[in-house]
C-alpha cells in the first residue's frame, strides 16, 4: 500500500469543529463539577457500562466516566486524523484522488468526533438534570437521534467518495 502522504490543510471550519468538540467535552466536565455537590449519591447515568445496575442508576462519581472516555476518544480521533493515508477507503487511492479522499475522510472523522462531543454533553446534561429532579425528556429525542447520526454519517461519506470515483472515472 503505497499511498501518497499528503498533509491536508485545515480550513477555518475544520479548526472550529475541532475546538467545539473539545469545548463540548470540557463543558461536560465543568457541568459535573458545578453541580456535583447538589446531586444525590445515586442518579440515572444514561449509560450502563460502569454501573452494572440494570436500571441505569449509578453513583454520581460515575458521571466522570463520560467526559473522560469521550475525551480519550476525541484525542484519539484527533491524532488519527493526522494520518489519512492509513485509513480504509472504498476505492483505490492514487496521486489523482488522494487529496479529495483524504479531505473527505478527515472531515467525516471531525464531524464524528463532534457528534461524540455532543453525545457526551447530552448524556451528562440528562444525568445532571435527572439528578436535580428537573424533568427534561431529552432521552426521548436524543435516544434515537444519535445512533442514526453515528451510523448515517460514515455511510453518507462513503457514498460521496464512491460518487466522486464514478465521476472521475467517466472523465
Amino acid at each position: 500500500m503505497n499511498r501518497p502522504k499528503i498533509k491536508i490543510e485545515k480550513t477555518v471550519a475544520d479548526k472550529s469543529i475541532e475546538i467545539l468538540t473539545f469545548v463540548l467535552i470540557l463543558g461536560s466536565g465543568i457541568l459535573i463539577g458545578f453541580y456535583y455537590n447538589q446531586l444525590p449519591e445515586k442518579l440515572p447515568i444514561h449509560f450502563n457500562w460502569p454501573s452494572k445496575d440494570k436500571n441505569g442508576f449509578g453513583t454520581k462519581d460515575l458521571l466522570w466516566a463520560s467526559p473522560i472516555i469521550c475525551g480519550i476518544i476525541g484525542i484519539g480521533i484527533y491524532k488519527l486524523n493526522q494520518y489519512p493515508w492509513i485509513f480504509n477507503y472504498p476505492s483505490e487511492i492514487d496521486e489523482n484522488n488522494a487529496e479529495y479522499n483524504y479531505r473527505q475522510a478527515t472531515q467525516m472523522l471531525r464531524i464524528l468526533n463532534l457528534l461524540i462531543g455532543l453525545l457526551c454533553l447530552s448524556v451528562t446534561l440528562m444525568s445532571v438534570l435527572d439528578g436535580l429532579g428537573i424533568e427534561n425528556g431529552l432521552d426521548k429525542f436524543l435516544g434515537p437521534l444519535f445512533p442514526i447520526l453515528l451510523i448515517g454519517l460514515p455511510i453518507l461519506y462513503v457514498i460521496k467518495i464512491l460518487m466522486n470515483k464514478k465521476t472521475m472515472h467517466n472523465n
